[in-house]
């Protein structure tokens, strides 16, 4: 019987630790830090253009997966300014929050996705930048893999995949489809 109950404290305590599954078929929040807007004040197009220049390359990295869906059936992904406007009823129940921290993802490293208790003072996904310059579409789609359950380097060299640290590219048909293995709701994808 005690060991009964220790099978059960085990799997309970593993289950908590998984990474956030994002179901496609809703929205998928992401929400601003302060510190994604740095520099922005001191930028010579300025602030506002400043700002919607970085959403944009937000915004072109996740359009490289979500492309592959069709019109009907096409996954949303939402850029808020403040967590107070999220709503209440979301059924992706995690928020990504986008940061700028210089050091955070380790020497040699632009961007990271970050989750767990360890990576900052909550236990929410990130996606942190290294740097202003370091947020492009290529980095986003990158990061934005790991939010859909990919990892780096999980198909073969040399096949061009954005999870790909050697020959990074675009978001392939291959990287689609390995997401697909992961999200049941791919059968919503279409074919290119």
């Amino acid at each position: 019987m005690r060991s009964f109950f220790i099978a059960i404290a085990l799997v309970a305590i593993c289950s908590c630790g998984g990474v956030p599954y994002f179901d496609l078929r809703h929205p998928i929040y992401m929400v601003t830090e302060q510190s994604f807007w740095s520099g922005c004040e001191q930028d010579p197009t300025g602030y506002e253009a400043c700002r919607a220049s970085r959403v944009q390359q937000i915004n072109d990295g996740v359009k490289q997966w979500f492309d592959y869906f069709g019109k009907a059936n096409h996954p949303r992904a939402v850029i808020l300014y403040s967590k107070n406007n999220l709503p209440s009823n979301r059924v992706n129940e995690d928020v990504i929050y986008l940061k700028i921290e210089a050091g955070f993802c380790g020497e040699g490293s632009f961007a990271c996705y970050a989750y767990g208790a360890s990576s900052s003072s909550y236990s929410s996904p990130e996606i942190v930048f290294d740097n202003s310059f370091t947020i492009t579409p290529r980095r986003m789609a990158h990061e934005f893999g790991h939010v859909l359950g990919r990892d780096d380097n999980d198909v073969p060299e040399g096949t061009g995949s954005v999870m790909s640290y050697k020959l990074p590219t675009v978001v392939t048909p291959l990287d689609i489809e390995m997401m697909c293995r992961l999200h049941h709701e791919c059968r919503m994808v279409k074919r290119k």
